[in-house]
């Protein structure tokens, strides 16, 4: 059902009004900000040191929602920034004037660890907490640990590639998954999330997406590979005079 949204924001948001009431019929009431509706969150960055208003914020809650969205602000040639949990210090999730907010925030679907593969299916916004305690409970570990665990996302660490204190024994995001579902700028869905290990079918988009901060399309989905848990764990401080002496 369309909602309709006061003619008064469109003008003074500079937004097509056309394009604002075709979002409203795709997303939920509250899913669609605009105007002073627009939380100050989503206008800064963490560190304070960039700061706009987008003219909206659109937060869909499903893979076909986010490809609605996208295909009509494709149409309209109307630009977007993908924000997840906006713990990123380097301003990757900053907006300028006259651009659009996608958030992710409502997409927090996690599946059941499936226990042969050792995998779990998230969502985009899933906290990456969430997927580290359900791998816990199914008695496996997730590679990458991050001191924001608790608020940054499964999108957000795809599209940055996150390392964290586990990296050295894990890897990178990159080796933690499986497959991907992921949705281009014009509305088009790809999925590759069989999982399979094996699999020379041509190029791999996966990791095209990994690491591509937003530019290539929005990750809505992630297969992701968990370990076995370790036995126990040891935490070492060495103290070093200087980064040569760490690196020798």
């Amino acid at each position: 059902m369309s909602v309709p949204v006061p003619t008064a924001i469109h003008a003074g948001d500079g937004v097509p009004a056309a394009l604002l009431d075709r979002l409203a019929s795709i997303l939920p009431r509250n899913a669609l900000l605009v105007g002073d509706a627009i939380d100050p969150r989503y206008q800064e960055d963490r560190r304070g040191r960039y700061s706009a208003r987008p003219c909206f914020v659109a937060r869909p809650g499903t893979t076909e929602e986010v490809a609605a969205c996208l295909a009509a602000c494709n149409d309209f040639a109307q630009p977007l920034v993908v924000q997840g949990g906006r713990t990123g210090l380097s301003g990757g999730h900053r907006i300028a004037d006259g651009e659009a907010v996608l958030s992710t925030e409502r997409m927090t679907l996690l599946g059941a660890v499936q226990p042969l593969t050792r995998t779990v299916l998230a969502s985009a916004g899933t906290p990456l907490q969430a997927v580290q305690e359900a791998a816990e409970a199914a008695g496996c570990q997730f590679g990458v640990d991050i001191g924001a665990r608790g608020s940054a996302t499964v999108g957000g660490n795809i599209a940055t590639n996150a390392g964290g204190i586990r990296v050295l024994r894990y890897g990178m995001f990159r080796g933690q998954v499986a497959g991907l579902e992921t949705v281009l700028a014009d509305g088009t869905v790809l999925s590759a999330l069989r999982g399979l290990d094996k699999d020379n079918a041509g190029y791999d988009l996966n990791q095209l997406f990994i690491g591509s901060e937003g530019t290539l399309g929005v990750v809505t989905k992630a297969l992701l590979r968990l370990h076995p848990k370790p036995l126990g764990e040891a935490n070492a401080f060495v103290a070093v005079p200087s980064v040569g002496a760490a690196l020798a």
